[in-house]
């Protein structure tokens, strides 16, 4: 009786240490892999640093005056002018035409088969 209470004990023991060392193995995974999830953010990070700073790089005022001199005759860009900045609630709103009723063009200027201003 005392040898299989002793045999049902170390078999307990070393049920005990295989799960325990599971526990450590998926332990040590997952550890593993958030230092690896740590390393790509910072280097996400990295990046978007780099990114802004050539962002902030192409949009310094000289360089596009530059360009804007270079490629004036191509692009044919005038100055910006006070009246030309409105909020959006201030625009008209755009005018719908639609089409009689009976017009051969069944669909009217919805399917963009007609010259409906849209």
């Amino acid at each position: 009786m005392v040898r299989t209470l002793n045999l049902l004990f170390v078999l307990a023991v070393v049920i005990g240490a295989a799960t325990v060392y599971d526990m450590k193995l998926a332990a040590e995974k997952s550890a593993s892999r958030v230092a690896e999830l740590q390393r790509e953010i910072e280097a996400e990070r990295e990046a978007i640093r780099h990114l802004r700073a050539e962002w902030s790089m192409l949009n310094q005022p000289d360089r596009l005056q530059r360009l804007v001199e270079r490629y004036n005759a191509y692009l044919e860009l005038s100055p910006l002018e006070v009246t030309q900045i409105v909020a959006a609630e201030d625009l008209p709103a755009r005018p719908v035409m639609l089409e009689p009723i009976g017009s051969p063009d069944p669909m009217g200027g919805y399917a963009g088969s007609s010259t409906v201003v849209r």
